[in-house]
Formats: C-alpha cells, sequence, structure tokens
C-alpha cells in the first residue's frame, strides 16, 4: 500500500524529473546536468514544498534566457559561455548546491531563519548570473573591483560595470518579488522581503567579484587569447596565469550563494 507520504515524495520526484526533462529538451542542461538538477531541485521540493521550487526554477529560466541573449555577439568577443550556455553538472551543483542543503534543513526543522538564509542564496546565484551577462554587453568596458581606476577586458574576473550592477539589483529584486508573493520568508511585507533579497543578491555578486579579482584562478584561452574563468575554451584547456589553481568558478559561485546567504539573514536580523 502506497501511504499519503510515500505518494507526496513521488510526486515531487516526478515534477523535479519533468523540469530536468524540459530543460534538456531545450538545450539548458546537459544529460549529466539531468542527474546534478535532481540531486539539487528534490531536497528544495522536499523540504520548501513548491514555494521553495518555484524560485530555484524562476533562478534558473532567468540564468539561462540572460546567458541566451545576444549569444552570438558575446560569443563573437569570445566572452560567451561555452556549448550555446548548455549548463553542465558542475555549474548545477556550484550554483543550487547551498539551496539544496538548505532545503534540507528544512526538511529536518527549519523555520523562518532557513527561508530568509534559501532567499540570499537564490537571490546571489541569480544575481551573479545576470551581472555577468548584461555586463557583457556593456558599452564601457569594465573596471576591476580592486582598483576601478583600471579597466580590464570583457569576462575577466573581478571585473564590474554600472550594467553589470543593474543585473544584479534586478535579478535579486525579482528573486525577492516572488519570494514575497509567495510567502516565503515573510517578515512584514512585501518590500522588506524584496529588500532582503537584494541585500543578498549584492552581497553575493560583490563576493563574487571580489573573489575574482583577487585569489581566483585566472587562465586565458591559447587560442584566442581572451581571458577565461573555464578550465576550456575555444575547444582546448586554458592556460593557467595566476591565482589559486584549485579555486575555479565553480568554488567561487559557492561562496558566492553562500555569502548572498549570510546577507540576506543579516538585513533580516535587523528589521526583524
Amino acid at each position: 500500500m502506497v501511504t499519503p507520504g510515500l505518494l507526496a515524495s513521488l510526486l515531487d520526484l516526478a515534477i523535479v524529473v519533468a523540469f530536468a526533462l524540459v530543460a534538456i529538451g531545450a538545450r539548458a542542461i546537459d544529460r549529466r546536468g539531468f542527474l546534478a538538477s535532481l540531486a539539487v531541485g528534490y531536497p528544495i521540493l522536499l523540504g520548501g514544498g513548491l514555494r521553495w521550487f518555484v524560485m530555484v526554477a524562476t533562478f534558473f529560466v532567468l540564468g539561462v534566457a540572460f546567458t541566451w541573449y545576444r549569444y552570438e555577439y558575446k560569443k563573437s568577443i569570445g566572452s560567451a559561455q561555452e556549448k550555446g550556455g548548455t549548463r553542465n553538472w558542475p555549474n548545477i551543483l556550484a550554483n543550487g548546491g547551498v539551496a539544496s542543503l538548505l532545503g534540507l534543513g528544512e526538511l529536518l526543522g527549519g523555520g523562518v531563519t532557513f527561508a530568509v538564509l534559501y532567499l540570499g542564496a537564490i537571490s546571489a546565484a541569480a544575481s551573479d548570473t545576470v551581472a555577468t551577462e548584461l555586463g557583457l554587453l556593456s558599452r564601457s568596458p569594465p573596471r576591476l573591483i580592486t582598483n576601478l581606476a583600471r579597466t580590464v577586458s570583457p569576462g575577466t574576473s573581478g571585473g564590474v560595470s554600472a550594467m553589470g550592477m543593474a543585473g544584479t539589483l534586478l535579478a535579486s529584486a525579482l528573486i525577492g518579488g516572488v519570494a514575497g508573493a509567495l510567502g516565503v520568508a515573510s517578515v512584514a511585507g512585501l518590500g522588506q522581503v524584496v529588500a532582503i533579497g537584494v541585500a543578498g543578491g549584492v552581497a553575493g555578486s560583490l563576493a563574487d567579484s571580489l573573489a575574482g579579482a583577487t585569489f581566483q584562478r585566472k587562465s586565458f584561452c591559447v587560442v584566442c587569447g581572451k581571458p577565461s574563468e573555464n578550465l576550456e575554451h575555444c575547444g582546448e584547456p586554458t592556460r593557467f596565469s595566476s591565482g589559486l589553481r584549485l579555486v575555479d568558478n565553480h568554488v567561487v559561485n559557492v561562496l558566492a550563494t553562500l555569502v548572498g546567504a549570510l546577507g540576506s539573514l543579516g538585513l533580516y536580523l535587523l528589521i526583524r
């Protein structure tokens, strides 16, 4: 006999599988990314319910949409994501791993603190992605966050721009708005939930840029000569130039989502 609890768990799994299959069909993730999507999405849905899952799904759709936006132009300047922007398993785990762990925490007890941390983690992941993709379209060259007088090439780790910051604010406010509309991390009103989301998004995005400018692994493409955060560019392995070899873009993404979660929690504790 199938118990109501087991039936609900199987239904949750079916929702995550269906979403991942649609993402594969749209070429938004690859086949190994399918398993990573289950590892991230299922704990979130189990712990936080459909409202939490809608938030992470919003981040995913938003990130993919901005990655695909003017993709050919980004490719022409050597800064587009590889493989048409298709997400692989390290990217999915790096951006969603902290949120997935918070989903497990919510499953085991949780409460408003976990909801606020989750909002911050998702806002940070969304903000970093949108800031990067919009920043590549800036007509003005980005500036190094640790030395704003110095301009750098588009795609350089640690580069920031006004358009990128606009992307950070847009994405984090959107995620905060979705959370407020769904009643996730509800405090005193929609405005406060949006503010908490923005705090996480800005904190995470700045942490990503600071790490990129200081200790993140820096490489360049041996084919086109462009700086790259990836281990491969133009179909060839990139060449290490500076930073910590083991701290690649995926490690920095994990750090950014963790800082974003703490940033949202910090503002929540101040205004509650």
